[in-house]
């Protein structure tokens, strides 16, 4: 199968849809300004316009003296396309895009927000949610009229369960079938700066990942995108996740496994704090991020609950089980220098090692989990959790066996990007996508879970009707519930 033959060629020979999970809207402010006006009020609305989105603050012109000199990170320039005229209105005017989706080889796409991200950082509880709100209702209707082959997802702030269930419950309301999470949330540090070594020194703030150790008991918001039918989709730079980005002068630096870095975090912690567990039937996805940092992890978790699981921990590092008589005995046979340097007593020496932190009320980190093997912790893990990987993303193949662990399979879906930077030509998407079939790396029916059979379950988990109306809806039907 050739690289060189079209997008819509390339479509037709393969023989099954091709559904994109993640590309981008291309907002014209000045069309949304009317509905953010009408969500926040003229005073809000007046604010906003003046500090604008947090991500979008302090990028004018400065030195770079100036942005080593507050460690200010170095923002993307330069960062949508103008070379192909057509290209850059497509990601604009969604009617476009729907006349090019054949040309594109693209069945059906799910678009997230450009203008709108880092709403959910957004500090101010009035102005987030409202700017949240405007973003909503400009997508219910500017693409509403499209969702035969468009979704474009809703902005979901999370400092607060109420506030996130009650958009979400608007979402529904006005016809959005997609939403879109932050990563986590900023919260002040409860006591004051805190003034551990493993943390910065003075350090107010830390970030909130919604499972483990959360604030808040977000069940309640996972309960409702369930009732709802929502996918709970994390989207990196929905909300701002403090040190994912410290180069002033480097974008590049700034960028590279940024998503990843964003999106490793709140999986661990949804996983850790057992929301699988309680929401077996509820999916989750983490975009434009790749999969083979969830392969790493998956094997990660295993090995150390094979380690750490609370009967290894007593059998094998309670240090009530460790007989210092007998280990002294190969002390005195074998010590030689350590024996004569050793200054006081050695059973005193020995309980002193190794350097241990103390010793928590709760010994089992697991509890949440509530697995007896590797296995279960494979069921909780690959079934509920969908991984956006671009076409170029060469990783796709660790989802799939023999690389994960225990032969699990990991569920990649492919993501277009369009509308941003690194898409420099939209007919390159699908073509660039092929090479992994082309190249080996992927077989035929991996390709198909990957562009097709994955995305289609992310939705359809959460929503049996989801593409019910769509051009999909025929295709869709002859898959297995």
């Amino acid at each position: 199968m050739s690289a060189q033959a079209s997008p819509a060629e390339l479509r037709r020979r393969i023989g099954h849809p091709i559904v994109d999970a993640d590309g981008h809207v291309l907002e014209m402010l000045p069309a949304v300004f009317p509905f953010l006006r009408e969500s926040l009020g003229s005073r809000l609305f007046e604010d906003y316009l003046k500090q604008g989105p947090p991500v979008r603050r302090r990028v004018g012109a400065r030195s770079e003296a100036e942005l080593r000199a507050d460690r200010s990170p170095q923002a993307a320039w330069w960062a949508a396309v103008t070379d192909h005229p057509v290209d850059r209105a497509t990601v604009m005017f969604p009617a476009l895009l729907r006349e090019r989706m054949g040309e594109l080889g693209i069945d059906y796409s799910v678009l997230y927000t450009t203008h709108g991200l880092s709403t959910c950082a957004i500090e101010h509880e009035e102005l987030r949610r409202g700017v949240a709100r405007g973003f909503n209702d400009y997508y219910a209707e500017v693409y509403g009229p499209h969702r035969k082959q468009l979704a474009v997802a809703g902005i979901i702030p999370m400092h607060t369960p109420r506030e996130a269930i009650e958009e979400l419950e608007h979402c529904k309301r006005i016809g959005l079938k997609v939403v879109g999470f932050p990563e986590g949330v900023r919260r002040p540090i409860e006591a004051g700066p805190s003034s551990h070594p493993s943390l910065w020194p003075g350090q107010a703030h830390w970030f909130d990942t919604f499972g483990l150790d959360s604030a808040h008991d977000y069940d309640p918001v996972w309960a409702k995108a369930q009732e709802l039918g929502f996918a709970v989709t994390f989207h990196g730079s929905l909300g701002l996740r403090p040190g994912a980005v410290s180069s002033p002068t480097s974008y590049g630096y700034n960028h590279v496994w940024r998503f990843a870095g964003v999106s490793a975090p709140v999986c661990k912690s949804l996983f850790l704090g057992g929301v699988t567990r309680r929401f077996p039937g509820l999916a989750f996805a983490f975009l434009e991020c790749g999969v083979s940092w969830a392969t790493q992890m998956l094997g990660d978790l295993i090995e150390h609950w094979e380690r750490r699981n609370l009967d290894a921990l007593r059998a094998n590092l309670d240090p009530e089980r460790l007989r210092p008589a007998e280990v002294e005995t190969y002390f005195e046979r074998y010590g030689g220098a350590i024996r004569e340097r050793l200054e006081g007593d050695f059973g005193q020496a020995l309980a002193g090692m190794p350097i241990d932190g103390a010793t928590p009320a709760e010994l089992d980190e697991w509890k949440h989990l509530g697995v007896r093997s590797p296995d279960e912790i494979v069921e909780r893990f690959a079934p509920s959790f969908y991984f956006g990987c671009e076409a170029g993303d060469r990783g796709v193949a660790t989802a799939f066996p023999p690389i994960p662990a225990r032969g699990a399979r990991l569920n990649a879906i492919f993501s277009s990007d369009m509308g941003h930077w690194d898409v420099t030509r939209l007919d390159d998407v699908v073509p660039e996508a092929f090479e992994l079939l082309d190249g080996g790396l992927v077989s035929p029916e991996d390709f198909r879970r990957f562009c097709f059979e994955n995305p289609v379950a992310l939705y359809r988990k959460a929503d049996p009707d989801f593409f019910a109306g769509t051009a999909l809806e025929t295709a869709v039907a002859e898959l297995p519930a």
